[in-house]
């Protein structure tokens, strides 16, 4: 993904189709397809592709979506994202098309209320844990940053911090790195659905994957879910 990559926000006609697709898809029906959507079904799970839109991964039973809406700028999101759909059975992942920088930082659809990334979320409705990476220069002597980005927090993100610094990461809050602006965050708030903004530093994404993808679904778990 390059910040060259072509980018337009779809029309709110191809939203609204889109949408559509995507609640079929959810009722366990077949969709029709407009032009620009594709739909993969596998014994796992569900896929819908978007093209430089994105893409939404879905098993069968979802109350939590993953979110990586900066693929490529923050680097090992999206495989972090994939892991994490695979250990929790009841996680959607929701995915950018694009790198965030292209067509002069238009394709931010963490900042962005009319992509389809952003209707996606706003589809599904349910809690968000939604993954950023930050330059090791942004938060020195910090692996992780947790917040509930415009709303407030809950025991997901208490009890995340906790099992993180357990696992001897260090869970610091930074201000400049909380997504107070966070669009799917705010309408989380709006929603009354819990919000999680997790922000990791270069060395967990590239080498401790494992350990705060254990994190992470030990976290949902405690919660009660599957």
């Amino acid at each position: 993904m390059s910040a060259a990559d072509p980018y337009r926000p779809p029309t709110p006609a191809e939203r609204a189709e889109a949408v559509a697709a995507l609640r079929t898809v959810l009722t366990g029906n077949q969709p029709d397809l407009p032009d620009g959507l594709h739909l993969s079904a596998r014994p796992e799970f569900t896929l819908l592709t978007a093209g430089l839109w994105g893409a939404v991964a879905l098993h069968e039973d979802t109350d939590l979506v993953i979110e990586v809406p900066h693929p490529g700028s923050d680097r090992l999101t999206a495989r972090l994202g994939l892991e994490l759909f695979h250990a929790i059975p009841t996680a959607a992942l929701l995915i950018a098309g694009t790198n965030r920088k292209a067509a002069g930082n238009a394709a931010d659809v963490a900042h962005r209320a009319d992509s389809l990334f952003h209707a996606f979320a706003q589809t599904l409705a349910t809690t968000e844990i939604q993954l950023h990476g930050f330059a090791e220069t942004s938060a020195p002597d910090t692996d992780a940053v947790i917040s509930p980005g415009a709303g407030d927090a809950t025991e997901l993100h208490t009890t995340l911090e906790k099992t993180l610094t357990r696992q001897g990461f260090r869970v610091r809050d930074h201000e400049h790195l909380a997504g107070r602006t966070n669009v799917q965050g705010i309408a989380a708030a709006v929603r009354g659905t819990p919000f999680l903004h997790l922000e990791l530093a270069p060395l967990p994404r590239r080498h401790h994957r494992d350990a705060i993808v254990k994190a992470v679904a030990d976290t949902w778990h405690q919660q009660g879910h599957h």
